[in-house]
């Protein structure tokens, strides 16, 4: 596990904005791939060598949240907001904003 301080704010951001309906779910999505390219491309000049990268980007909302949320799984969660699981994804992503315990990982 790698945390990513330097993306905190703008994942918090992004975050924010979608729960206040400023963006769109695929904006946010779309954004938040946008991270996760930027890391793939930093992590490239860095370890050449290694050959594949299979890191992702994944958050953690709040303290004691022990579920590593992906990017695709964000997606496919909030795809259908009517969904229990929309709904508690929500209410996590809206506790860890507000107690600012979001975290951003790559690994």
């Amino acid at each position: 596990m790698t945390k990513q301080a330097h993306y905190t704010p703008m994942a918090r951001q992004l975050f924010g904005q979608y729960l206040d309906s400023a963006i769109d779910l695929d904006m946010l999505i779309g954004r938040l791939q946008e991270m996760e390219l930027q890391l793939m491309a930093d992590e490239e000049v860095d370890e050449e060598e290694e050959g594949v990268n299979n890191k992702r980007l994944w958050f953690r909302f709040f303290a004691g949240d022990d579920m590593k949320i992906s990017i695709t799984e964000i997606a496919e969660e909030l795809r259908n907001p009517s969904h229990p699981n929309a709904m508690i994804l929500l209410r996590g992503i809206a506790f860890g904003l507000a107690e600012d315990e979001l975290e951003v990982h790559y690994s």
